[in-house]
Protein backbone atom coordinates (compact mmCIF):
# COMPACT_ATOMS: atom_id res chain seq x y z
CA UNK A 1 0.00 0.00 0.00
CA UNK A 2 2.86 2.23 -0.78
CA UNK A 3 1.90 4.31 -3.78
CA UNK A 4 4.20 6.90 -6.35
CA UNK A 5 2.17 10.30 -7.25
CA UNK A 6 2.89 12.93 -9.46
CA UNK A 7 -0.79 14.79 -9.83
CA UNK A 8 -1.87 16.90 -6.46
CA UNK A 9 -5.39 15.68 -7.67
CA UNK A 10 -4.99 12.31 -7.63
CA UNK A 11 -2.98 12.23 -4.19
CA UNK A 12 -5.94 14.64 -2.22
CA UNK A 13 -8.40 11.62 -4.06
CA UNK A 14 -6.26 8.63 -2.94
CA UNK A 15 -5.80 9.61 0.46
CA UNK A 16 -9.22 9.08 0.82
CA UNK A 17 -8.65 5.34 0.98
CA UNK A 18 -5.19 5.12 3.28
CA UNK A 19 -1.83 4.04 2.08
CA UNK A 20 1.30 5.81 2.27
CA UNK A 21 2.44 7.63 -0.82
CA UNK A 22 6.15 8.92 -2.29
CA UNK A 23 5.61 12.32 -3.08
CA UNK A 24 7.90 15.03 -4.54
CA UNK A 25 7.82 18.29 -2.30
CA UNK A 26 9.87 21.48 -2.00
CA UNK A 27 9.61 22.34 1.28
CA UNK A 28 7.81 23.11 4.28
CA UNK A 29 5.29 25.52 2.34
CA UNK A 30 4.31 22.29 0.17
CA UNK A 31 4.17 20.16 3.33
CA UNK A 32 1.88 22.40 5.36
CA UNK A 33 -0.68 22.86 2.51
CA UNK A 34 -0.62 18.74 2.07
CA UNK A 35 -1.46 18.87 5.84
CA UNK A 36 -4.08 21.69 5.10
CA UNK A 37 -5.82 20.10 2.34
CA UNK A 38 -5.88 16.35 3.15
CA UNK A 39 -4.32 16.24 6.52
CA UNK A 40 -1.68 13.67 5.61
CA UNK A 41 1.68 14.69 7.22
CA UNK A 42 5.60 13.29 6.55
CA UNK A 43 6.32 10.39 7.66
CA UNK A 44 10.00 9.89 6.53
CA UNK A 45 13.15 10.27 3.60
CA UNK A 46 13.23 6.47 3.01
CA UNK A 47 17.10 6.05 3.56
CA UNK A 48 17.62 3.42 0.61
CA UNK A 49 15.64 5.52 -1.56
CA UNK A 50 17.32 7.05 -4.78
CA UNK A 51 17.00 10.65 -5.79
CA UNK A 52 14.38 10.76 -7.89
CA UNK A 53 14.27 14.43 -9.84
CA UNK A 54 10.89 16.55 -10.88
CA UNK A 55 8.66 18.72 -9.78
CA UNK A 56 6.79 19.46 -6.42
CA UNK A 57 3.62 17.94 -6.77
CA UNK A 58 1.98 21.17 -4.74
CA UNK A 59 4.08 24.33 -6.49
CA UNK A 60 5.98 22.74 -9.33
CA UNK A 61 9.24 23.58 -8.40
CA UNK A 62 11.82 21.39 -9.31
CA UNK A 63 12.77 19.13 -6.60
CA UNK A 64 16.25 17.15 -6.57
CA UNK A 65 16.24 14.79 -3.88
CA UNK A 66 14.13 11.83 -2.78
CA UNK A 67 10.55 11.84 -2.49
CA UNK A 68 9.00 11.93 0.99
CA UNK A 69 6.23 9.38 2.22
CA UNK A 70 3.18 11.02 3.20
CA UNK A 71 0.14 9.57 5.04
CA UNK A 72 -2.73 9.77 7.66
CA UNK A 73 -2.73 8.81 10.92
CA UNK A 74 -6.01 7.11 12.06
Amino acid sequence: RIYVVDDYDEFKRRIEDGGFFLLRVSGAEAEARIKADTMATLRVYPFDGEDDPGPCIVTGQPVTGKRAIFARSY
